[in-house]
């Protein structure tokens, strides 16, 4: 048999057949497909999921641990950084340290504020 035969027998289309539209190619059909199927009252779709997660989820995420702390400790110090700065800034002591700063009082001109309350 030459490996030409398939392609020019009568059960492949040639160039003026119309195959079909999807589902319906007008092809043969399909034989010695076989099916298996479980019943659900025997299958177990959580078998083992729990124990499975404990152990190898464990082993998993400590093998991405070396690639994912060093960002998170990076960004949570930026965050740490960031808020007290934005909270030195929105201060009495920080309102008056941009002032000075910026030229629009001298130092020592006015008394510095202190974050301490005053005893009466």
């Amino acid at each position: 048999m030459k490996s030409t035969a398939p392609a020019q027998s009568s059960h492949m289309p040639g160039p003026a057949r119309y195959v079909g539209w999807w589902g319906d190619m007008g092809s043969l059909k399909q034989k010695g497909i076989k099916t298996y199927g479980v019943s659900p009252y025997r299958q177990r779709a959580m078998a083992g999921a729990w124990s499975g997660y404990v152990f190898n989820g464990y082993k998993r995420a400590m093998a991405q641990a070396p690639y994912i702390a060093p960002p998170m400790l990076f960004f949570y110090g930026v965050y740490y950084w960031a808020k007290k700065k934005y909270e030195y800034n929105n201060s009495k002591q920080g309102h008056f340290d941009r002032l000075v700063e910026e030229g629009h009082i001298k130092p020592g001109e006015f008394e510095r504020p202190t974050t301490e309350p005053l005893a009466h």
